[in-house]
């Protein structure tokens, strides 16, 4: 039974102060400490289905995982228990709200209006933050844009950790927890993460490893470029082409269709970009801080070279572009299909 919490509700020591999102396996509110009077997020374990326990388990796991890391770009974890009246259990963590005191996340973001310095700095946060988990053994397995959240100073947040996967022997062993794709008694296999953003071999069901994560972060990242979603065999790295800073040379590695041709230390490669982006910045006739919406709109020359290259792709990937979660539910865990359902 999904139990609901409503403002005024008291979940241990915390009042509920209202509702920020609910997914298909949480919801999150924001809540006040009733001795501290400090505001935190709590997030609550709602599925109420098939599987109920092994994912439970997992939800339990996501705050044990994150309560043991240490990064200024991924959610911190303070607290882990059960509601002593439903049984409800739920972590506590960072409270992220931008500068109107509400959740955003990059899914929220105007890709046309974005300065191309911004994204390259969103990069390289995303790429510290994805290597410190991987050398931990964990593989998030949702990196999405709805799962980075935005702080007042524009800087990132890696949020949503329900449907990660713990590859660190010693880490499954104390939290004892299930682990890669899940098969039950009639060997049907799930697959967990969001449809769009996944990895070929992790839509083919075979394990998540690292270089999962990386596809998704390129996903995410043409995106963020181009306003165009990535589809294997596409003309959208012509886009790239036209943009001032290398992406040319980063993101096609991170797409590439073999895992074990695209890179491993991310962080190295995002200091390329700043390399590269150093050398623009030296030359005076180009502009570091150029929005990228005026980018795409170049001259009429440079606009025919790749808008056919381009055109039928952007119809194809734009029907099927992953569906963005609504706003609120942009703290939900990741979404989990039967392989081979839509």
């Amino acid at each position: 039974m999904t139990v609901e919490f409503k403002n005024g509700d008291v979940i241990g020591v915390y009042r509920v102060v209202r509702r920020l999102g609910a997914g298909g396996m949480a919801a999150v509110y924001e809540v006040e400490h009733t001795q501290l009077g400090v505001h935190y997020a709590l997030k609550t374990f709602t599925f109420d289905g098939e599987r109920d326990e092994l994912l439970k388990n997992k939800f339990l796991a996501e705050g044990k995982v994150l309560a043991r890391l240490n990064d200024p770009r991924l959610i911190r974890v303070f607290d882990l228990n059960f509601d002593e009246m439903t049984g409800t259990p739920y972590f506590v963590m960072d409270l992220v709200l931008y500068k109107d005191g509400e959740p955003h996340t990059l899914a929220d973001v105007e890709t046309g209006e974005l300065e191309e310095s911004f994204v390259l700095d969103w990069f390289c946060e995303l790429a510290a933050a994805l290597d410190y988990i991987h050398a931990q053994g964990i593989v998030h397995r949702d990196i999405k844009l709805s799962n980075v959240l935005l702080k007042p100073d524009k800087k990132l947040v890696l949020s949503d950790f329900g449907v990660s996967r713990f590859f660190s022997e010693n880490l499954r062993r104390e939290l004892k927890t299930a682990n890669t794709v899940l098969t039950d008694v009639t060997s049907a296999r799930l697959v967990m993460g969001t449809r769009g953003y996944m990895a070929p071999e992790v839509e083919r069901g075979e394990e998540a490893t690292p270089a999962a994560d990386s596809y998704s972060l390129g996903v995410m990242f043409v995106y963020l470029l181009t306003g165009i979603w990535y589809e294997p065999g596409s003309k959208v790295f012509k886009v790239l082409e036209a943009l001032e800073y290398r992406w040319i040379d980063v993101l096609p590695r991170l797409l590439d269709e073999n895992p074990a041709n695209r890179p491993t230390n991310l962080v190295e490669l995002a200091e390329s970009l700043r390399k590269a982006a150093l050398v623009v910045a030296s030359e005076p006739e180009k502009s570091r801080h150029a929005p990228l919406g005026r980018m795409r709109r170049m001259p009429f020359v440079l606009a025919g070279i790749v808008a056919l290259a381009v055109a039928v792709a952007v119809a194809f990937m734009l029907s099927r572009r992953p569906a963005h979660d609504d706003f609120d539910e942009a703290f939900g865990s990741g979404g989990i299909y039967e392989k081979g359902t839509p």
